[in-house]
């Protein structure tokens, strides 16, 4: 069956309390888990009763999204409808004066590489490696469709750690996450 390549930052994070409780998995288990996915220095606790909630930090996200996204397309090999595409993007976003703008924007889907995506993924945690489910809004910047694809959870982190690598100095990077769905 085919599904779409996207890759983006991961904007947030959610884990069900009730499922870490449920799993026997700790908050500690849980970041050491987490920490191998993403760079958790890079985002902020807005727990609920009910969730363990991170979301990236809006200071980080404004300073840092339209150099960082400036770095990644210069790697496509861009035709002339992309190109036109991601200089909307870029100046979209040098005019927002605040993430929660910038987090808007990508609301509409108005933008070819801005894009709000919500999905819901699962990561091996635990002593037991435990399948955890984890629900992540990701604010899209390539999505590629239809990809015929199973199993290529290796691939996906190696796109990751490449555009880590390319991205070395912006802290953005840490926040890098590609899923097919």
């Amino acid at each position: 069956m085919g599904q779409y390549l996207h890759i983006g930052l991961c904007y947030k994070v959610r884990v069900r309390r009730k499922l870490l409780s449920d799993q026997k998995i700790t908050e500690a288990e849980l970041f050491q888990g987490m920490n191998r996915l993403l760079d958790f220095t890079l985002y902020e606790r807005l727990d609920t009763e009910s969730e363990l909630i991170l979301v990236l930090s809006h200071e980080v996200l404004k300073k840092n999204l339209s150099m960082f996204l400036a770095q990644q397309f210069q790697f496509y090999k861009q035709s002339k409808f992309k190109r036109e595409h991601v200089l909307r993007t870029l100046d979209a976003i040098d005019k927002c004066a605040t993430a929660a703008e910038i987090i808007e924007l990508a609301n509409t889907r108005d933008l070819l590489n801005l894009q709000r995506l919500d999905l819901v993924d699962s990561m091996i945690i635990g002593t037991w490696n435990n399948y955890l489910e984890i629900n992540i809004t990701l604010l899209t910047f390539e999505s590629v469709g239809k990809v015929f694809m199973e199993e290529y959870k290796d691939f996906l982190i190696y796109l990751v750690n490449l555009i880590r690598s390319a991205s070395k100095g912006n802290p953005l990077a840490g926040a890098v996450y590609a899923t097919i769905c």
